[in-house]
């Protein structure tokens, strides 16, 4: 019985998620894919948990079509949300943001997305978001279905060895 205990918590352990939680990008001013009319006063950026405040460890370029970052003075960070204000600017086209923030648990994020200024309705190109690792809920999905996994061998192992105890005492 202690071996199957051993095994047992061996194998929890080996299914157990390892920092499933990390920040992302929860909302954001203006949004991803957003086709607007003009140039907001400055870009907010919401995440899912708090950020670092390092002073120049965070922070959000805003290109412009023509490559020129048109953010303007420092990035602030206020608990979970990053700003910096904007320049204004007579171009129109696919705007990218670029963020880099550090979550209070130690965790880089970088990533990136567009958003387009026109006087007309354009289509426009989501980048993808270079943290592209497993998500959380996917990870502990997983986990979840191993640890079941795991009980339900140990359950079958425990009425096998019952089992077989009854049939030799019956002898």
């Amino acid at each position: 019985m202690k071996k199957i205990i051993v095994l047992v918590v061996f194998f929890l352990g080996l299914s157990a998620p390892s920092a499933a939680a990390h920040s992302e990008l929860v909302s954001s001013t203006p949004s991803a894919l957003a086709n607007i009319q003009q140039l907001p006063e400055q870009i907010e950026l919401e995440f899912n948990e708090e950020l670092l405040n390092l002073g120049s460890g965070n922070s959000v370029s805003i290109i412009s079509p023509s490559g020129e970052d048109v953010g303007m003075g420092e990035t602030s960070t206020e608990g979970a949300k990053i700003i910096r204000l904007l320049n204004t600017t007579s171009e129109t086209g696919t705007f990218e943001v670029k963020y880099r923030v550090v979550s209070a648990d130690g965790h880089v994020l970088n990533g990136n997305y567009t958003f387009n200024l026109s006087e007309a309705v354009a289509t426009t190109v989501e980048k993808n978001n270079s943290a592209d690792a497993e998500s959380g809920s996917n990870l502990l999905v997983n986990s979840v279905i191993g640890i079941i996994g795991l009980g339900v061998l140990l359950l079958i192992e425990m009425v096998r060895r019952s089992w077989k105890r009854r049939i030799t005492s019956a002898d």
